[in-house]
């Protein structure tokens, strides 16, 4: 999704706004106010998630226990028209989704038909490898997250964020989140949050941000869309790294993101989650430094385009994250490169050092994605949003697109960075190139604890194929969790 580029207001990156020249970026959310002539440049970024054209049914409950019993079963799959194939699935949301389903069946005629199908938390950890971890009460819940902060940095508000996670957690068996509700005093403190404890469970908190990188009162608008991305992006990190505390940053609207960005290092979370992005831009480099914190891993979607270059992602501080498709009807884990997948080759960032396994595609530029996870509706995760009169059903939707691999990365991350703490070890610094350095550099390490995707394409081009080691589709590939967990967590 690349919209036209929008001025907005952001006294706090003056100096850096400045060096913008031209740029490109992302659509607009619904509430955006109208731009001002003097205003300053920031990009206007899009979320990046998308909704399967059809509504699955609700879960049932087999789950709700905590057995994880799902994952011995084959996902839920649900027969379409395949005309709905071409209906576009980027930035649906729960209200124009039905409408946009009984729209096409009604333009049908003869019936093909598809099938899509939708994955339990349960399920996705057992293809990555997350459900061989060990327990978490070997270890002080590290190998869920606890003791870690994962903030989810997304635009406008979902009011109803903290009851659509009890809801999900419950019907799949999750640790229950602990509320956190944000007061003024909290804000005047100047520490709205309180870092957790090894071995202490979820809390999960909002925080408005204003454009000057501080904590509010003043909630942002609702966004549909964004609410939708909210939602998709709060209970997958939850779902990978369930003892791990998480805050929800919403910044005011989608062109005042660096704000959000800049609270996020300041309450200090250990993993940044970014499921946004907007067309590179030639002054994006002036914003590094919101990605530059000490021990904190940032991770970004890389777009749902297909041969497209995105920021935040294409920063050489950020872990890119593309798209696969799940294929089988479960264990082993098959997977093929999505066609939406966001990957290329940046116009403007110099390839880092540690990047050197994409100089044959890249060149002397930066090269993204770096990694991948499962990103197509045709093996959508299941989403819970409150039902309500405009949208009615039971709530469950289907959802993928590169927003759904971000969270669920960074939840990765917070369990890497639990179990590196329970062995008195430091917080990864820089993880791209702690990545790349330890894991990309070392074929028999990268075979072992990397699924390399060999099939797929997200494009057209001679460069938009995947291949045998880094691709631009899907980066180095997609992770086999406990074993490179437990070999990062070991160095």
């Amino acid at each position: 999704m690349s919209l036209p580029y929008r001025l907005a207001p952001h006294a706090s990156l003056a100096a850096a706004c400045a060096l913008l020249l031209s740029a490109c970026g992302g659509g607009t959310g619904a509430n955006d106010a109208t731009p001002q002539a003097t205003a300053l440049l920031e990009p206007t970024v899009s979320p990046s998630y998308h909704l399967t054209p059809v509504l699955p049914p609700a879960p049932d409950d087999i789950d709700a226990n905590g057995s994880n019993a799902s994952a011995l079963r084959a996902p839920t799959s649900v027969s379409m028209d395949a005309s709905l194939l071409n209906v576009s699935t980027a930035g649906l949301t729960a209200d124009n989704l039905p409408g946009s389903r009984r729209q096409i069946l009604d333009a049908s005629k003869p019936m093909a038909t598809t099938t899509t199908s939708f994955y339990s938390p349960a399920q996705i950890r057992a293809l990555y490898g997350f459900d061989k971890l060990p327990a978490a009460s070997l270890n002080k819940g590290a190998s869920q997250g606890s003791g870690q902060l994962i903030a989810i940095v997304n635009a406008y508000h979902n009011p109803t964020i903290a009851a659509d996670l009890a809801t999900f957690s419950q019907k799949f068996g999750l640790a229950n989140c602990t509320t956190v509700a944000t007061t003024a005093a909290m804000i005047a403190s100047g520490s709205p949050v309180a870092k957790p404890a090894a071995g202490s469970g979820c809390k999960f908190q909002v925080l408005y941000a204003n454009s000057a990188g501080n904590a509010t009162t003043a909630a942002p608008p609702v966004d549909k869309g964004w609410a939708t991305e909210i939602a998709l992006d709060v209970q997958w990190a939850h779902a990978i790294a369930p003892m791990a505390s998480i805050v929800l940053i919403e910044a005011p609207n989608s062109s005042s993101m660096a704000g959000a960005l800049a609270l996020a290092r300041k309450i200090g979370a250990n993993v940044v989650s970014m499921s946004f992005g907007a067309v590179e831009f030639s002054g994006q480099s002036s914003y590094d430094s919101l990605f530059t914190a000490p021990g904190v891993s940032y991770i970004a979607s890389s777009g749902d385009a297909g041969y497209q270059v995105n920021w935040p992602a294409v920063s050489a501080n950020v872990l890119a994250v593309g798209g696969t498709v799940l294929g089988g009807s479960g264990l082993p884990r098959v997977e093929s490169g999505w066609t939406g997948s966001g990957g290329g080759v940046s116009a403007y960032v110099a390839a880092p050092s540690w990047q050197s396994i994409a100089k044959p595609l890249a060149g002397t530029r930066r090269a993204v994605p770096d990694v991948a996870y499962n990103a197509s509706t045709s093996s959508a995760v299941y989403v819970y949003m409150s039902p309500n009169s405009q949208t009615g059903g039971n709530g469950w939707m289907g959802a993928g697109g590169t927003s759904a691999g971000a969270p669920q990365w960074a939840g990765l991350a917070a369990v890497l960075n639990a179990t590196r703490a329970a062995a008195g070890k430091p917080a990864i610094n820089g993880l791209p190139a702690f990545l790349y350095n330890n894991v990309a550099s070392r074929p028999g390490i990268y075979t072992s604890t990397i699924k390399d995707i060999i099939s797929g394409k997200n494009g057209t081009c001679a460069l938009c194929n995947t291949r045998s080691g880094y691709d631009l589709v899907t980066g180095l590939g997609s992770p086999n969790a406990d074993l490179l967990i437990n070999y990062l967590a070991a160095l």
